[in-house]
């Protein structure tokens, strides 16, 4: 093994096309890390944003190896290692919202942040699923306390989180709606979904009778209107960052008896061995909607920057 690999590297932050393939050291392990040959690599809308300046950009030093979601196989482990051996496929979200440094051939994780990728799962399946995830999960369990049965929107149904809060949701025989366009409206069918709304041509507020828990993976204006659809008592949880504790949102759920809860997710290898659990015995498919080489990084942000794609883009070592 050489000691060099090929990593995309970010110099400045700004467009997709700043970035660079270019040749640094491998890193090496230190205790309690563990050394992937790198498979495959899920981006997350939380890559774009960081690259562009936004996001987790504060924690970046440049220039950066940016991206967060890994799957790949175990090269050697640091001292105390007990979790995995040389030989292992595993994966996990490394670090985050600290550098994760995946967008590179190797990279060094920590421990206790990954799990083992089920036999019969790919390597792209297994690379898209720890951000979503782990966020899907989250979101549903630890902050809305989904029980069984509970009624659940998910704006935003088709996306890498949104696709698997749905069947986070069904696992726990709740009614699910979701907003999606019509094109995903099959595929969203085909995972369970009970009521389907076009955002384009339909007014969620108007469809959808009360529920209990709103996951919503937009912010603003859409969270603002999904508390006309909570009961009271009910949870929204909100997805996206930049609109955390926004005060429009916070007064009117204070007006209508609602909690509204604004998370950040982060790693854990005892949530990625339950997510694990649930692909193998497929109560939980991750959609792969496209897949990009490495070195056609560029490409696969600028895809990624589009949205209103379904599942996840990952990258290929």
């Amino acid at each position: 093994m050489s000691n060099f690999m090929q990593a995309a590297i970010l110099p400045e932050f700004g467009p997709a096309t700043a970035f660079r393939i270019e040749k640094v050291a491998i890193p090496l392990p230190a205790a309690g890390q563990v050394l992937v040959k790198v498979k495959a690599i899920g981006l997350n809308p939380v890559d774009f944003k960081t690259r562009s300046g936004k996001g987790y950009a504060s924690y970046q030093t440049l220039p950066a190896i940016l991206g967060w979601d890994i799957a790949g196989e175990v090269v050697s482990v640091g001292e105390g290692v007990s979790k995995f051996v040389t030989g292992d496929r595993i994966f996990g979200m490394s670090n985050f919202p600290n550098p994760g440094n995946a967008y590179a051939e190797y990279a060094v994780v920590q421990e206790e942040e990954f799990a083992i990728i089920p036999k019969e799962i790919s390597y792209e399946v297994a690379a898209g699923t720890p951000l979503a995830g782990l966020t899907a999960w989250e979101a549903l369990f630890d902050q809305a306390g989904v029980t069984w049965g509970q009624r659940v929107l998910v704006q935003g149904g088709a996306g890498g989180v949104g696709h698997i809060v749905v069947q986070l949701a069904k696992w726990k025989q709740c009614f699910v709606a979701a907003t999606a366009s019509a094109s995903n409206h099959p595929f969203l069918k085909e995972l369970g979904v009970d009521q389907l709304v076009d955002y384009k041509t339909q007014r969620f507020e108007d469809a959808v009778e009360k529920v209990d828990v709103v996951i919503d993976g937009m912010g603003g204006e859409i969270a603002l209107r999904s508390l006309e659809v909570l009961s009271p008592g009910g949870v929204l949880v909100s997805l996206p960052s930049m609109y955390k504790d926004d005060p429009a949102v916070i007064a009117r759920a204070k007006e209508k008896g609602i909690e509204v809860k604004w998370m950040s997710v982060r790693p854990s290898g005892e949530r990625m061995e339950q997510l694990a659990f649930l692909l193998s015995n497929n109560r939980l498919k991750v959609q792969v909607d496209e897949t990009f080489p490495l070195t056609e990084i560029v490409h696969a942000h600028q895809r990624l920057e589009e949205g209103h794609g379904k599942g996840k883009i990952v990258l290929t070592v």
